[in-house]
């Protein structure tokens, strides 16, 4: 099975799960690789109604880091004859932090970085205060604006997360989404990452729920045209039930898109595997 290159664990604040049970899933599952990418959001703004502070096990300073990465080496070398745990972090970028995070990114061994803009103008993406004053399109291109500050600002991740994340939150933004209304903008975000080596991920966190994958499949489509090649997937899991979840029918569908093969990240280099 394709390994999974986006999940959580209690690390994060938002998940209980442990470790090891994601690791155990994935065995069961027959990945041969499994990397966990835990939250750390640095400044990140309180949202209600969880508040949660997306930051390593609500702390997220160097000894919390320190602890979390020996925790994960332990148990890459506890399972090694079982499957490759792959140490992993996502980061939440913003335009402010830019030097926080570069700093952060080259001072641990992650062998892979997602670089995330789950906020924009300070706010989370899924605060409905986006929405009130202006119209939707307005909006997630304001989204897709900090998305490009976030891309040039700070180089140092390997795939862009969810690159269209606001289209789950925004009210219609996904139904009304059409990809020449922000064409201008995303490919510059596209091209930014394709130059510089960095890829995107296929996250398949909304797809049983809403039949949707982020980033949506004309942005994909798109990223192959303009010479993109690194594409992870990533279920986002933050329980080990839904691990790998929609891999194999996304997976063709991604195909079909025209990228036929995805990456595993070990050390910051892309490996590529064919997609079956």
């Amino acid at each position: 099975m394709i390994p999974d290159m986006h999940v959580h664990t209690r690390w994060s604040s938002d998940s209980k799960t442990p470790v090891e049970a994601q690791i155990e899933r994935a065995i069961d599952l027959g990945m041969k690789s499994l990397c966990i990418t835990d939250h750390q959001d640095f400044d990140a703004p309180p949202f209600p109604p969880d508040y949660f502070k997306f930051l390593l096990n609500d702390v997220g300073d160097d000894d919390t880091t320190a602890a979390y990465v020996a925790d994960l080496t332990a148990l890459k070398e506890k399972y090694q004859d079982k499957i490759e745990l792959l140490i992993g972090i996502e980061l939440g970028i913003q335009p402010h932090i830019t030097e926080k995070l570069n700093e952060y990114a080259s001072k641990y061994p992650f062998d892979f970085i997602i670089g995330s803009t789950h906020t924009f103008h300070k706010m989370d993406a899924e605060d409905k205060r986006h929405y009130e004053d202006v119209d939707i399109e307005t909006a997630v291109r304001q989204y897709f604006e900090e998305e490009l500050k976030n891309v040039k600002g700070f180089r140092h991740f390997d795939v862009a997360g969810h690159m269209d994340f606001v289209l789950r939150y925004g009210p219609g933004a996904r139904e009304t989404f059409s990809y020449s209304k922000y064409g201008d903008i995303i490919d510059e975000i596209l091209k930014e990452l394709i130059t510089t080596g960095r890829g995107i991920e296929c996250n398949t966190s909304k797809y049983k729920a809403k039949n949707m994958i982020n980033p949506n499949k004309e942005i994909i489509k798109r990223y192959a045209e303009l010479g993109g090649e690194i594409i992870t997937f990533g279920s986002d899991a933050h329980i080990s039930e839904r691990l790998g979840e929609g891999f194999e029918e996304v997976s063709q569908m991604v195909k079909s898109y025209g990228l036929s093969y995805y990456a595993v990240f070990r050390q910051h280099e892309p490996s590529f595997i064919e997609i079956d």
